[in-house]
């Protein structure tokens, strides 16, 4: 069982949030694509957010903060997250909301890919590539884009 469902807080069915693969990609394309601010307030963005950085990092074992950081500024270039949310503010986030767990010392951190059982994601999340999803609603906004032009020139 992973160390994120032996977590000793508990909750319950009413106070987990549940997240559907339909929500998922829906609130992460809106997020992302108008361009991340800073942190959202809505508690289900946050987890959707730092599902995804999770998820784009990766189960790689325990890791540094030095071979963090990439992973994690890869992830913010590829949200198109603004100056507010840095990697070093990601990092912290991710560790408050426990989708990272760090060392007592403080030198190692482990992906904790299911936060700290304050969400429940629909297990096909878990096959989902941020990038993939992003990319393909890049396109269909390009789509879009073109098809209105072509209209208007001809209007």
């Amino acid at each position: 069982q992973p160390p994120c469902l032996r977590d000793k807080r508990k909750k319950t069915m009413s106070e987990m949030i549940h997240i559907t693969a339909e929500q998922f990609t829906k609130r992460l394309v809106h997020l992302c694509l108008r361009g991340l601010l800073n942190i959202p307030k809505d508690l289900t963005d946050q987890h959707i957010l730092l599902k995804s950085a999770a998820m784009s990092i990766g189960a790689a074992g325990p890791m540094t903060e030095k071979e963090l950081n990439d992973p994690l500024q890869a992830w913010l270039d590829m949200v198109n997250a603004a100056a507010e949310i840095d990697r070093v503010s990601l990092r912290r986030w991710m560790v408050d909301m426990g989708y990272l767990s760090r060392d007592a010392v403080g030198s190692r951190y482990e992906v904790r890919l299911c936060g700290v059982n304050l969400a429940e994601f629909d297990p096909a999340i878990e096959q989902f590539s941020t990038a993939e999803i992003l990319q393909s609603a890049r396109e269909e906004v390009e789509r879009r884009k073109q098809a209105y032009l072509q209209k208007a020139k001809g209007a």
